[in-house]
């Protein structure tokens, strides 16, 4: 009993010392229960007791977390027991027990259940909970502590609008879940839906189909599996959708809120790969890890191809790893594998290594070739890096980058830098170094200003070196330009300018030139169309400026220089080549081809109106003011002694003008002529006659020519250009008055027989048939121009034919032959041109001087391009690369292998014939070919080729079989013949992400030492 006493004081005295600190906690059930209250004290503690609880009550439906802690806080006030040590405290609770600061609170109490808005606005206003935030401040901890703005906030919003304006959402499974089936039964005991055929239940992104669908709302747990058909075979096997990824199972188990679950007899695609497996674990994460697996991107029920491994673990949209794996050809494992695998599982681009490919080069050694990496930078920018080495010493490395932002502009850029070393016959070794620079740039955008690049440039001899592509040995030439137009108005005047830089390229001859380019454009503009109500010839004047300023720059010497020997000139010893034949590089020595740097500006002024004359006919004066500025200007003087011409150079912008003016008249006539059967043909006649005339600019007063001597023979001189050898050209010498004409015809017929849509069938029988010639009344011989004469049309919808011909009126003289063993008989080497017209000479009207015929024809099954474009539109791309290969194929349908167009032929047959006089003609032909045809729905055989009328042989010719084989495909490239001959055999898998799984085998002309030959 004396212990028991003894405990129960000690317990007391332990009660009376310790000091506690009336702090709001987190859930008023764990508030001390005892508490002390005094009496000078009480109405304030009770009013905010009071208001706490009516607080509570009305956050009873919308759970609002700010209400609650504003609550807890004023109960633990009310409640609190405080002593002599809780000063502070004890300060806060007297202040508080101010008889006016109580009938606030009470004011507030009672504002807060009433519904009159008065009631409310007054109580809020009274500053309450200024003096409330005092207990906040000293009765709550950092996490519960509520300021007066927020509260009030809170509190007029739901006096306002209401308790479900602050109703705190739950955080539990926030989308409803949905189901339908076929039947159903809902057990209430244990919360259970039973789903049966056709079951579908649906939460959020995610969807569940599955003939037996369980789904407990209790547990939050989804069982799914088949049911039997009436053979007794499993059908409705679950189907679960979760976002963009898609599972074919033959059971599962799903924690819909958690988002685990356990699967068995799984398929699953992950990017362009399948994956099947026995059991999965799906984390709550996106993360999933598989047993018993085969991992392949054959789609067949049955794969061709695939690796078998036990252990998989799939991060979609990033990654696939494997443990030990082996690879199966039909099912059946074959003795290759690895103890690990990796492989990319995300449409969007991933760095990654890029595997060399190896070999033997006779000249060049063993190899290791295009080996690197690729890194994806951003979602905008990538960049490859590649290198290739050589046994022998030689080396390359090859830097290219891909960007693009969607709706803006897209781009690609290569550089590729060589250090070739080359074994030739005799031992030695050769070194060459070439290089190779390539940018693509578009715009996307729909803006006034756009900029664009298409540059391919390379020493002349990178393509023979280097290049694997047999389509580069038929290049002769490179042409690359970077350009930025802008288009702007004034007013009501249209303007555009462009600045462009060229540059071209002769790959046979090296020959290359830089030319930078600038232009100020103004579109048609009618100044006076304002004045007048209706059009009349002065309405219709309408004014175009064209200003052009351009610059050159070329490693063929010459170019330029004047056409005579000058005094003081160093005289040249060769013809610029080297010991190869070619020009040097112009980049790569920019230095030294500075000086040849010419430029000039050329600006355009034509104006011109129209009007109707006698109905029918429409008469077009025109006047043409043209002005052309050279650095330079020359003053020559030739010395007789030197046999050469003395010229000073005079430093400054020249200005040179010509003005012609035109007028012309022209018409449309039309003839029908009727056939049977209802048809009709429509006969254009389009005649039109011009007369120009344009003063002698090299008339002494204009001194813009000046007569010189230019060597001893020279006796009578010649008159040269003060700006000779400039870039934009000269005004014309000669007074011109010329009338020119011609008449182009048209045939089209209309059919008598309507097509189902009750119109009549339209068909063109010739494009056009152009005839033109011209005389100048100011010429003292020679009156006559050349007659041209063509005519294009398209026979059987088939075949395009185009013919144009120069005819000249005039009869040669010659002067001097010889005997030519070769054509075993006497050949023209001296003629000149008479005044005599061969009319006058009863030799004809005029001899065929220069003929161009060119046929060609594409041919294939009807509706084989409708069918192919429509097929191309259709596509979609999975990826970065697949949306490429799909632009370009857009770009070049004739590039892409349709397997479902039986086949196609196309033929391109050109002709020119040109001959002077009574020269011998020279006749050149070309005839090119290629098609291709499916032997099978799964075999492909193609072909390209042409002949050589020449050398009486084939020119560069190719065969290419392709073999559809699923998810495989076997190509194999054929050259016979030439200096390209090689073949190249690959079987390689289809799908991107598996593109260096592939047997190749090649014999290439780039690997052997005939290259140059």
């Amino acid at each position: 009993m004396q212990n028991l006493l003894y405990g129960l004081a000690c317990f007391i005295c332990f009660i009376t010392l310790t000091t506690n600190e009336a702090k709001a906690s987190d859930k008023m059930e764990e508030m001390p229960a005892f508490y002390r209250v005094e009496s000078d004290t009480a109405k304030s503690r009770q009013a905010v007791r009071e208001l706490s609880r009516t607080i509570n009550s009305l956050n009873a439906t919308s759970n609002n977390e700010t209400m609650r802690k504003y609550a807890q806080v004023l109960h633990a006030f009310s409640d609190s027991v405080l002593f002599r040590g809780d000063r502070e405290l004890q300060q806060v609770r007297k202040d508080m027990s101010d008889p006016d600061i109580v009938e606030q609170i009470i004011k507030l109490n009672n504002a807060l259940i009433s519904e009159d808005d008065a009631e409310w606005e007054e109580a809020s206003d009274s500053g309450v909970f200024d003096e409330l935030d005092n207990i906040m401040l000293e009765f709550s901890s950092d996490e519960n502590y509520v300021g007066p703005e927020e509260i009030y906030d809170v509190l007029n919003l739901f006096k306002t609008e209401g308790a479900d304006a602050i109703t705190t959402p739950d955080e539990a499974f926030d989308s409803p879940v949905e189901y339908t089936s076929e039947w159903s039964n809902f057990e209430m005991r244990t919360q259970t839906m039973y789903m049966k055929d056709q079951a579908e239940v649906t939460f959020g992104e995610q969807k569940l189909n599955a003939g037996d669908i369980q789904m407990n709302f209790v547990t939050h747990i989804v069982k799914a599996q088949g049911i039997p058909d009436s053979t007794g075979k499993i059908v409705q096997k679950p189907i679960f959708k979760d976002g963009q990824s898609t599972f074919n199972a033959n059971q599962m188990i799903y924690n819909y809120e958690t988002g685990k679950g356990l699967i068995k007899g799984i398929v699953t695609e992950e990017s362009d790969g399948i994956i099947t497996s026995q059991v999965v674990k799906k984390t709550a994460g996106p993360e999933m890890y598989m047993s018993d697996n085969v991992y392949t991107t054959c789609r067949l029920e049955h794969p061709h191809f695939g690796f078998r491994t036990k252990k998989l673990k799939v991060v979609p949209e990033k990654n696939i790893v494997s443990g030990p794996f082996l690879v199966e050809l039909n099912e059946s494992p074959l003795p290759l594998g690895f103890f690990f695998g990796l492989f990319p599982a995300t449409s969007d681009n991933t760095s990654g290594f890029i595997m060399p490919s190896y070999g033997e080069s006779t000249d060049r050694g063993f190899f290791l070739r295009d080996g690197g990496v690729f890194l994806a930078l951003t979602d905008y920018f990538n960049l490859t890096v590649l290198g290739t080495a050589y046994t022998l010493g030689g080396w390359g490395v090859n830097v290219s980058s891909q960007y693009r932002k969607r709706y803006s502009f897209s781009g690609n850029t290569r550089f590729s830098y060589v250090n070739n070393l080359f074994q030739e016959n005799d031992g030695s070794v050769s070194s060459r170094t070439d290089y190779q620079i390539q940018w693509s740039h578009s715009q996307e955008s729909k803006k006034s200003s756009r900029f664009s690049a298409n540059v391919n440039i390379a020493n002349s001899d990178y393509n023979r070196n280097n290049s694997q592509d047999a389509n580069d040995y038929l290049q002769s030439s490179m042409n690359s330009s970077v350009s930025y137009s802008n288009s702007f108005a004034i007013g009501n005047v249209n303007l555009s300018t462009t600045a462009q830089t060229r540059y071209q390229q002769n790959v046979q001859t090296g020959e290359a030139t830089l030319a930078p380019e600038a232009s100020l454009n103004m579109a048609r503009a009618r100044p006076f169309k304002s004045l007048f109500k209706k059009s009349n010839p002065i309405s219709e004047i309408g004014i175009t400026y064209n200003m052009s300023a351009r610059g050159e720059m070329t490693n063929k010497p010459g170019v330029g220089s004047l056409p005579f020997d000058v005094v003081g000139a160093e005289e040249s010893t060769g013809d610029g080549t080297g010991e190869d034949g070619k020009y040097p590089d112009l980049l790569s020595n920019f230095g030294d081809y500075t000086d040849s740097f010419r430029w000039g500006v050329t600006h355009d002024i034509p104006m011109s109106t129209q009007m109707k004359v006698l109905k029918y006919f429409t008469l077009s004066p025109s006047f043409n003011y043209k002005e052309y500025w050279h650095p330079v200007s020359y003053d020559y003087t030739y010395i007789e002694s030197e046999n050469a011409v003395q010229v000073d150079t005079t430093q400054g912008l020249t200005r040179y003008n010509e003005y012609s003016t035109a007028v012309g008249f022209n018409t449309n006539m039309f003839m029908f002529y009727n056939m049977k059967g209802g048809s009709i043909i429509r006969h254009t006649i389009q005649p039109s006659v011009s007369m120009s005339f344009r003063p002698d600019f090299g008339d002494p007063n204009y001194d813009y020519y000046q007569w010189v001597q230019t060597s001893s023979t020279d006796s009578k001189g010649r008159q040269v250009f003060r700006s000779e050898g400039g870039l934009v050209g000269k005004p014309s010498t000669g007074r011109s008055n010329n009338l020119s004409f011609s008449v182009n015809n048209i045939l089209e017929l209309k059919s008598g027989r309507k097509d189902e849509d009750g119109k009549a069938k339209k068909t063109m029988l010739l494009n056009n048939f152009n005839i033109s010639s011209g005389y100048d009344f100011e010429r003292d011989s020679l009156n006559w121009s050349d007659i041209n004469a063509g005519f294009r049309t398209t026979l059987l919808k088939k075949v395009d034919v185009s013919v144009n011909s120069r005819w000249d009126p005039y009869q040669y003289i010659v002067t001097d032959t010889k005997y030519d063993e070769t054509l075993g008989k006497e050949v023209v080497t001296s003629q000149y041109k008479s005044q005599y017209t061969l009319a006058s000479t009863g030799n004809g009207l005029a001899a065929l001087s220069n003929m161009t015929i060119a046929v060609g024809t594409r041919l294939s099954p009807k509706g084989a391009k409708e069918k192919k474009e429509k097929k191309l539109d259709a596509m979609e791309p999975r990826n970065e690369m697949e949306r490429q290969m799909l632009e370009e194929m857009r770009r070049n349908p004739d590039l892409y292998m349709d397997f479902d167009v039986p086949w196609s032929l196309s033929v391109n047959y050109s002709l020119n014939y040109s001959k002077t006089g009574y020269a011998e003609p020279t006749v050149t032909q070309t005839l090119t070919f290629s098609g291709d045809v499916s032997l099978t729905p799964k075999w492909k055989f193609a072909f390209r080729s042409g002949y050589d009328f020449k050398e009486g042989s084939f020119s560069y010719t190719s065969f290419d079989i392709t073999r559809d084989l699923h998810c495989w495909q076997l190509t194999a490239n054929w050259i016979p013949f030439g200096p390209r001959q090689s073949y190249n055999i690959t079987i390689a898998v289809k799908a991107a992400m598996l593109q260096d799984l592939k047997w190749e085998r090649r014999n290439s002309w780039i690997d052997r030492n005939d290259r140059f030959q």
